[in-house]
């Protein structure tokens, strides 16, 4: 029975290679019987070169051949192509059992004697065929169930891949929904905290005004002395100027927040605003007993807006003042630098802080210490309300402090907000 037996199949192709005509035609009969194509060749050389365009099915090689011999046809035949691909049967007229085991070893599937016998060569045609074919069924369905295996593995990789990310989205989300809850409870911490020491700021002075306001106007039968009057009037200027500063700086930095702080230009003398940015922190700290000293070049002037630079100077010089043991130095110099600017460094003796919390001391309303026992009085404003104005005037706030040792605070104005220079100048002014 022929060996294919489907209409739509090509039947099997043989190569027949022999130098003798008469068994290329005994070969070709037999195999055309059997229902497949043959092909035949005369010589080694031929065939090499018709099987570097076209594996066949099965070869039937004559090993004794002039020229190129089947043995050599057989080494480079399974250059081409393994025992697997395409069946090669050599084809001997003697028992040389040597040049069939060389054969072999060169990658023969099988051995043929001459005169071929047609039961024997359908046999042996027959079970490598159906071997060469099952052996290429199993291999087209091995690299199909690679196929399919590597496709469900990128399958499988991709759904992976989706349920990473759809779980770090989550993760992040819920991360991100933590942060901004602890965000808010800050936040609102922060708010109750600056309801109770705005309540505590804006009353003690009120009560320290109206205390003295009474004794002053106590019963006329045990009058006050003047000098008892002049200085409770002090206490109560001095507290009656603490609580308008504070209102200042909240409502500058509630303008700043809805993007109402406008600035008006002017030209300041820079040694003048110094002063009076000195004279204005010792006035809120009376009782300090902290030294300022300045040195300021004199004839440097600044473009900008003189109220808001004197209260965001102020408020630095404050609090060096506050944040200074009795009886330290601060100091207070501004220079010309090379490309033109001014700057400003404001240094004190303090108790300083870790760097790593200016972000939150930058913030409205916050302190290094907190709560109504912290150690230090205000509401936190001074240095929000002076990065607010460096804003405005394109000025920079640089910090430099160590626990325990001090702090220095550099403002660095443009050089286009420089208007002259003069010679240095050294000033103290007594806190």
């Amino acid at each position: 029975m022929p060996l294919n037996n489907k209409k739509d199949v090509d039947p099997p192709t043989v190569f027949i290679v022999d130098d003798e005509a008469y068994n290329r035609d005994i070969a070709a009969r037999y195999v055309s019987k059997l229902g497949m194509r043959t092909k035949e060749f005369e010589s080694g050389a031929a065939v090499v070169d018709a099987l570097s365009e076209r594996i066949p099915d099965l070869m039937l090689l004559d090993i004794h051949m002039p020229g190129m011999n089947g043995l050599e046809v057989l080494e480079k035949a399974r250059e081409l192509g393994p025992k697997t691909d395409f069946p090669i049967l050599m084809v001997t007229a003697d028992s040389d059992p040597d040049s069939v085991v060389e054969a072999f070893e060169l990658g023969a599937n099988d051995y043929v004697t001459k005169p071929i016998e047609s039961r024997t060569l359908r046999a042996r045609l027959e079970a490598h065929l159906y071997l060469s074919i099952a052996n290429r069924q199993n291999r087209e369905f091995a690299e199909g169930a690679e196929r399919l295996i590597a496709d469900r593995e990128l399958d499988i990789q991709k759904r992976n891949e989706d349920l990473v990310r759809e779980v770090t989205l989550r993760m992040t989300t819920e991360e991100e929904l933590r942060e901004a809850k602890r965000l808010v409870e800050g936040e609102n911490r922060a708010k109750s905290e600056f309801l109770a020491l705005l309540s505590h700021e804006l009353i003690t002075p009120l009560h320290v005004a109206l205390g003295f306001a009474d004794l002053i106007g106590s019963d006329a039968n045990d009058p006050v002395s003047l000098e008892q009057s002049q200085e409770y009037a002090r206490h109560i200027s001095s507290s009656m100027r603490q609580l308008l500063a504070t209102m200042k700086d909240m409502l500058t930095l509630a303008r700043h927040d809805v993007g109402k702080l406008n600035i008006s230009e002017a030209e300041i003398a820079l040694s003048t605003l110094l002063e009076q940015a000195v004279d204005g922190a010792s006035e809120i700290q009376p009782d300090a007993g902290v030294k300022v000293e300045v040195d300021c070049e004199p004839g440097v002037e600044l473009l900008g807006d003189r109220v808001l630079l004197l209260r965001g100077v102020t408020g630095i010089v404050s609090n060096a003042i506050k944040f200074s043991h009795k009886g330290a130095v601060c100091q207070v110099s501004a220079s010309v630098r090379g490309d033109g600017g001014v700057s400003l460094v404001v240094r004190d003796q303090g108790v300083g802080f870790d760097t790593d919390k200016i972000d939150d001391l930058l913030k409205p309303f916050r302190q290094s210490s907190s709560g109504l026992d912290r150690r230090h009085q205000g509401i936190g404003v001074g240095l929000p309300l002076a990065k607010a104005v460096l804003e405005k005037h394109g000025a920079t706030m640089k910090f430099t402090s160590k626990p325990g040792v001090g702090t220095e605070v550099t403002l660095a104005f443009p050089a286009y907000r420089t208007l002259s220079v003069g010679r240095s100048h050294v000033q103290q002014a007594a806190g």
